[in-house]
């Protein structure tokens, strides 16, 4: 295949430096004059005995369940961030399984672990409440399903069972004492989290949370999501849009339309969790791409490099430029990013500010009942006591 011969070397610098990657461009085998030095921010550290997390959400989609799957979109990466800060920015993956019932438009559909959350949300905006009406619902078909899938051996791992009914004994699936104990032996804990004030559910709930070594919590049937808007959201939001258009997508259109989906849907989302996402990036996921494939983020984490680079597999418009053109444009979008993210990590620090003043002010009120607060406390929790 035709490959590019424009070199990237790329060094690592202390302190704010970072990344100093040097723009060459090669012909009939000499470097020429080097056109630019960009600093894309800083290098990963080595990759040590890095935690791993997985975390999958069983979510109620039937009709009543509206308020909570609204709320679980909005506080997704807000959550994420809690996760990955208070824990070493560990290596988290995020999975899902939305259920229903035998008698509605699907009894379940699984979404895989990923550490691309923001795939994670896309998914889950494609989700919207309806079927249901009567009290039990498939719990032991999302159970399954859960427990099928791939989980990391030496990962901390957790299920979080979000519902207002009961299991419905369909018979296609074991029972959920049974799928829990099952959970329990390959050390998968299942915490419950009951929305409204069923008492089947309680039961059901508090039993399945024992029996696989996890938390049981209740809260509002709207799921009790707190969302405080700040006077820096909406700029933060632009400021977030324009990062995402400086990404270079290096692979096929299979990759471009995924890539594509996901922009759609982080463009789509209200200002303040638009606003959250971008906090993720600045603190939970600093100087990292927003793509496996971003090919700015590839060259300055080290992970491409431009002489390896297959010119198929660019975006068409860097197809049709020169070696120098191409490598002159790329140096442009790797600037501009870098004025951006710090753009970004200026307003991320005064909204962290403001919304610990509201919380301050406010004495707590409306704070720690709701779902993002119960799934980031047992989070805490049960972490701590695997390190036991």
């Amino acid at each position: 295949m035709k490959k590019l011969v424009t070199t990237v070397i790329l060094t690592a610098a202390m302190g704010t430096a970072g990344i100093a990657a040097f723009l060459h461009v090669r012909q009939g085998g000499a470097h020429q004059t080097p056109i630019g030095i960009v600093d894309l921010g800083p290098k990963d550290k080595p990759a040590g005995e890095q935690q791993l997390i997985d975390v999958v959400f069983a979510l109620d989609t039937t009709g009543s369940m509206g308020g909570l799957l609204d709320g679980a979109k909005r506080t997704i990466f807000s959550i994420a961030t809690h996760i990955k800060e208070t824990n070493g920015n560990a290596s988290l993956r995020i999975g899902l399984v939305a259920y229903r019932d035998i008698h509605d438009d699907y009894v379940t559909r699984v979404y895989p672990m990923t550490e691309d959350i923001d795939s994670i949300f896309a998914d889950m905006t494609q989700l919207t409440a309806g079927g249901g009406g009567d009290l039990p619902e498939h719990v032991n078909k999302a159970l399954s399903d859960v427990l099928a899938m791939p989980w990391r051996d030496k990962a901390a791992k957790m299920v979080f069972l979000v519902g207002d009914a009961p299991p419905a004994p369909r018979g296609d699936a074991p029972d959920a004492d049974t799928l829990a104990a099952q959970a329990a032996a390959r050390q998968i804990t299942i915490n419950t989290v009951r929305c409204g004030g069923n008492g089947q559910t309680e039961v059901a709930w508090q039993q399945i949370a024992a029996l696989a070594g996890g938390e049981y919590s209740s809260i509002a049937q709207d799921g009790g999501v707190r969302e405080i808007a700040t006077p820096y959201d909406a700029e933060m939001a632009a400021l977030s849009r324009r990062i995402d258009e400086s990404t270079i997508i290096y692979g096929d259109e299979g990759d471009r339309t995924r890539y594509g989906r996901k922009m759609a849907a982080a463009a789509a989302a209200p200002a303040p969790t638009a606003a959250a996402r971008a906090d993720y990036y600045v603190k939970a996921k600093p100087g990292k791409s927003r793509d496996d494939k971003d090919l700015i983020g590839g060259l300055a984490e080290g992970k491409m490099s431009m002489s390896d680079l297959e010119v198929e597999k660019l975006p068409e418009d860097l197809r049709a430029m020169n070696e120098a053109d191409r490598a002159a444009q790329i140096k442009a979008k790797a600037e501009e990013r870098n004025r951006l993210q710090g753009q970004l990590k200026e307003l991320t620090t005064k909204r962290r500010e403001y919304l610990a003043k509201e919380a301050a002010a406010s004495g707590g009120a409306g704070a720690g009942s709701g779902f993002d607060a119960e799934v980031s406390r047992t989070v805490d929790k049960t972490l701590a006591k695997k390190r036991k």
